[in-house]
């Protein structure tokens, strides 16, 4: 009896045993990693950079094709000035009834732009008022920004750099008028008036004082039988700081004087004779002490 008892006992501590070593080994398998699990790697990235947004591409604008020259006619002798403005210099002189080819235009259409071979820039500005055109329609507008305006550098700081920044500021400045050259013996104009061929003619300049261009000389001859009495209307317009005066003038004698003209228009009605030639002076009296600056047209009409 004993020994069965004992035999028991030893199966049971067998199975006991067993059953002990199973339980580790089911844990031991399921708490291990299984081999076919792939590990993560975690890369490092640098943070982006900030690109600057790309500059806008400027569009250049295509370039205006030059137009055709228009030719036009003078109808009197013209001043021509390297501005489109009584106040610009005087770069030359065209006679009546010459061809001129335009280019050009300002925006008022007063001044017309020409092909000048005789000027620095091949081109002059002469007054609308003396040519003649048939079509004008083509004649491109020329921008002028600053006409004869001298610059004087300024500084003005920037907002961006707090540099100084050199700018241009166009001040006004009066015009001195150029010296034209002509006299009582060469004057600026001389025609002849008739009725059959040339009934008028008109011719503009500028004066100034104290400096520049003081007078002005045209000469005009009247067609018909020797002391046959002619009216002749002269006509003046003028513009500036200053007063101009006049004088008719035959042989070196002075026949007629209009003083200190005001700026408006004069018309002067001379009851002449066809004989020897008149002259008009055209002239500014100054003391020299005052800047002064006239432009002025003059109109010579044969009316009777």
């Amino acid at each position: 009896m004993k020994k069965t008892n004992g035999f028991s006992l030893l199966l049971i501590l067998i199975f006991l045993n067993t059953a002990c070593q199973a339980q580790v080994s089911e844990l031991a398998t399921a708490t291990s990693i299984p081999s076919s699990t792939p590990l993560a790697f975690i890369t490092a990235t640098l943070p982006a950079t900030q690109t600057p947004p790309a500059s806008p591409t400027l569009a250049i604008p295509p370039s205006a094709t030059s137009s055709p020259p228009i030719e036009g006619q003078t109808t009197t002798q013209v001043n021509v000035r390297n501005a489109p403005s009584a106040g610009g210099e005087q770069i030359g002189i065209i006679e009546i009834f010459a061809k001129v080819e335009i280019v050009g235009r300002d925006s008022s259409s007063d001044w017309w732009m020409i092909l000048y071979p005789e000027s620095l820039t091949g081109k002059g500005w002469v007054s609308a008022e003396f040519l003649q055109v048939v079509d004008a329609s083509g004649v491109p507008v020329i921008s002028i920004e600053s006409i004869n305006a001298p610059q004087v550098s300024t500084a003005v700081s920037s907002s961006n750099t707090g540099e100084a920044v050199s700018t241009s500021v166009p001040t006004q400045a009066l015009a001195v008028a150029s010296d034209d050259g002509d006299s009582e013996q060469n004057p600026a104009v001389n025609l002849t008036l008739s009725e059959i061929s040339i009934l008028y003619f008109e011719h503009s300049s500028d004066l100034s004082a104290p400096e520049g261009d003081a007078e002005d000389w045209v000469r005009f001859s009247l067609v018909g039988d020797a002391g046959a009495e002619k009216i002749v209307s002269v006509i003046l317009d003028s513009a500036g700081s200053g007063k101009l005066s006049l004088a008719l003038v035959q042989n070196g004698v002075v026949l007629q004087k209009w003083e200190n003209l005001d700026f408006a228009r004069h018309q002067m009605q001379l009851y002449l004779y066809v004989g020897a030639p008149y002259s008009l002076r055209i002239f500014r009296e100054s003391d020299g002490t005052i800047a002064e600056y006239i432009s002025y047209k003059i109109t010579v009409q044969l009316t009777k």
